[in-house]
């Protein structure tokens, strides 16, 4: 007897329905998978692409100062922030100031010289072809060249401050037990000139000397038990010193209740002197406040034929640049921006470091020639020779073109 396909399918035992599904169930997933997953894998590819040009974007965003710098600069190399901080711009190379020595490096980093110094707070100053380092919590300083050390010496009292001629005649403020304290004046080779110390004008605070090294003035600050009293002294330096000392030569006296420790020279004959607010112009016995004042002074700085006057009008406030011609006129302004970070100036040109860039102003039209945008702090800048600049960051040394 026969009997129909439907009857057969119910004939058999669930289980063998089952198994005989399988194949087919299993053959309809292979053929729709292989297609589905090579979407996937495309779609993850162009997810990963997108990704990391996102990625690489963003890394080069967080670091463009850096890549900016890299790309402009001429030489230079990379340190980290400690070192940074001992570099100062020198020649044509960098002085490395640390606690224990002081060595002359190339603008690549390569040390060309070395000498074993101990110092606990040191400072380094540059004029002309020569830096003084010196132990502003000691009695060591010592002069040095491109080729090596010139001398070391150690003072009489706890070192104050320092000025330095491009002669290498140098002057030193220290501490002197019975006096309010002593300017000491010395030859490149460390020969003792002079010294004086002060009884009756106060404490000598600063000093500088003029640009053809005649004069030494000296900003010094004496109390009436009320109110602060700002002195300066000058000092008249002999060409020929094998025959003469340096020797007393004027006494100034500005109307200001501000201590004045800034001093930055007009011409040979005339020096500005600076507090808090106060600026005043001394020479040729005469002493005049230069009006109006300013609210807020940062710096003062000589070039040639002038000086300007770095100044916001108080805490948190931009900066601006005033520039004054060696007549005492005004020339004009500049606007900076909201941190000075350091600037340099040789002959009538000065360079600022100012927030995020570099600019390049000349001082004797108090006009902006050329700026540089920046994202890495800088510690220090300089000229570096008559077209490039030397850039000391907190990631590196870098010689660029301004």
């Amino acid at each position: 007897m026969f009997t129909t396909a439907r009857e057969r399918v119910e004939e058999m035992p669930e289980k063998a329905i089952r198994n005989q599904q399988k194949p087919k169930k299993a053959k309809l997933t292979h053929k729709y998978s292989t297609p589905l997953l090579v979407a996937l894998c495309i779609i993850l590819a162009v997810v990963t692409i997108v990704l990391v040009y996102m990625i690489r974007n963003h890394m080069e965003a967080k670091d463009g100062a850096k890549e900016q710098l890299r790309l402009s600069a001429i030489a230079g190399f990379d340190c980290e922030y400690s070192e940074a901080q001992q570099l100062y711009p020198f020649q044509s190379g960098l002085l490395k100031v640390s606690n224990k020595r002081v060595a002359y490096l190339s603008i690549s980093g390569n040390e060309i010289y070395s000498v074993d110094l101990e110092t606990a707070s040191p400072i380094c100053i540059q004029n002309g072809p020569y830096a003084m380092v010196a132990d502003t919590e000691g009695f060591l300083c010592a002069l040095f060249s491109e080729e090596g050390m010139v001398y070391k010496t150690h003072m009489t009292g706890k070192i104050g401050n320092v000025a330095l001629a491009p002669s290498g005649l140098s002057a030193v403020i220290i501490d002197d037990a019975d006096s309010f304290g002593s300017v000491y004046i010395m030859e490149k080779d460390s020969t003792f000139l002079a010294k004086w110390s002060s009884y009756e004008s106060g404490y000598p605070l600063s000093l500088a000397f003029s640009p053809d090294e005649s004069t030494l003035s000296v900003s010094l600050v004496d109390t009436d038990g009320s109110q602060m009293i700002p002195h300066m002294k000058q000092f008249s330096i002999p060409k020929d010193r094998t025959t003469a000392r340096p020797s007393e030569y004027a006494y100034y006296t500005p109307i200001s209740s501000d201590i004045m420790p800034i001093l930055a020279y007009l011409s040979n004959d005339k020096v500005a002197i600076a507090g808090i607010s106060d600026v005043a112009i001394a020479g040729n016995g005469e002493c005049n406040a230069v009006t109006p004042g300013f609210p807020c002074v940062s710096s003062m700085m000589s070039f040639d034929g002038g000086y300007a006057v770095v100044y916001s009008d108080g805490i948190d406030q931009p900066f601006r640049l005033a520039s004054y011609n060696s007549n005492g006129s005004k020339i004009g302004e500049v606007d900076l921006g909201n941190d000075v970070l350091n600037f340099d100036v040789s002959g009538s040109m000065a360079l600022f470091a100012v927030d995020e860039k570099i600019l390049l102003i000349d001082l004797s039209s108090a006009r902006v020639t050329s700026s540089l945008g920046i994202d890495e702090p800088v510690l220090r800048i300089s000229f570096f020779g008559t077209k490039n600049v030397c850039v000391v960051t907190s990631a590196g040394v870098r010689e660029i073109t301004i």
